[in-house]
């Protein structure tokens, strides 16, 4: 990541707290694992220009870097890496995913230290013109021969309980062997693209190549790899202020979900990451003036 789009990130985006916080006593949500955390967003504009410039973050491993400059990758990626028509209507590119995909792949790397596995931008295919399938992210921390895949998800929207109910909708899916498994697959598809060279995880893939008949999860427990599912949700700040905005969001969930047992037989996480915004809906269309008038590139 350019330095100056990470200095950008550190000084914009603010860490308030984790839940649960003792102030207001609000818990964490029934679904976290471990603590969630809280952050703001210091003014609009800069997140509108942390979106724009972490498009070509999100869509391209950094090895491609290298390769080509900066304007010309982030021409590439909306013609072949990230959903993007120009003749859309206005309401269809504000549902658009990229808004929250590359804040979720900026959060990760800046504050959470993770290192991309395989850039999302691969798994887009421009003839299905629909968003990529799969997990939000694929990043993973290596240390110690210890491995954490952070698996993770987003979502983008004015309300928090429509942004909640989605995720939540399909989490049961999400954290389930079949799941992971399935998307374990995509990434041996892609293996010549991994971002990280000789790691256990794209060893893993290597044998499995070479035995596609060995158990994948099976495999990944007797390596002790865990899954990381890291949540982010961004949603419109309601007129309360901050606080009350985050303390509505546990009590909803547990008012209106039921937390269920996973049919996932690894290790696991949870935790979600709340992001209010000012105004949603003039953040995401000023991203899309920038789009379609080729503001230019932080370097």
């Amino acid at each position: 990541m350019r330095k100056a789009l990470e200095d950008l990130i550190k000084k914009s985006i603010v860490y308030k707290y984790d839940l649960p916080y003792s102030v207001g006593s609000v818990p964490r949500t029934i679904y976290s694992t471990s603590d969630d955390k809280c952050y703001s967003i210091s003014d609009n504009k800069s997140l509108v220009k942390i979106i724009y410039n972490s498009i070509i973050d999100y869509s391209f491993n950094e090895f491609d870097f290298t390769e080509r400059e900066l304007e010309d990758l982030h021409t590439i990626a909306f013609q072949e890496r990230i959903r993007y028509n120009e003749d859309d209507s206005d309401a269809t590119k504000l549902k658009y995913g990229f808004f929250g995909e590359v804040i979720l792949h900026s959060i990760l790397k800046v504050f959470f230290g993770t290192q991309t596995f395989i850039s999302k931008g691969y798994f887009y295919n421009p003839l299905e013109n629909s968003e990529s399938k799969g997990y939000d992210a694929y990043h993973l921390i290596e240390h110690d021969s210890k491995v954490h895949l952070w698996f993770g998800e987003t979502k983008f929207h004015k309300s928090y309980t429509q942004a909640v109910n989605d995720v939540l909708a399909k989490i049961q899916n999400s954290l389930s062997d079949k799941y992971l498994s399935k998307n374990l697959l995509a990434l041996r598809k892609n293996k010549d693209n991994l971002n990280l060279k000789g790691s256990k995880i794209e060893k893993i893939l290597d044998d499995w190549t070479e035995n596609p008949n060995i158990k994948i999860i099976e495999e990944i427990k007797q390596h002790s790899i865990e899954l990381v599912y890291p949540v982010i949700i961004l949603f419109q700040q309601n007129k309360k202020g901050y606080d009350e905005s985050i303390k509505a969001i546990p009590k909803y969930i547990e008012e209106k979900h039921k937390l269920e047992k996973y049919d996932l037989s690894i290790p696991y996480s949870v935790f979600f990451v709340f992001l209010p915004v000012e105004n949603v809906k003039l953040v995401k269309s000023e991203v899309i003036k920038w789009i379609e008038s080729k503001k230019p590139l932080m370097s």
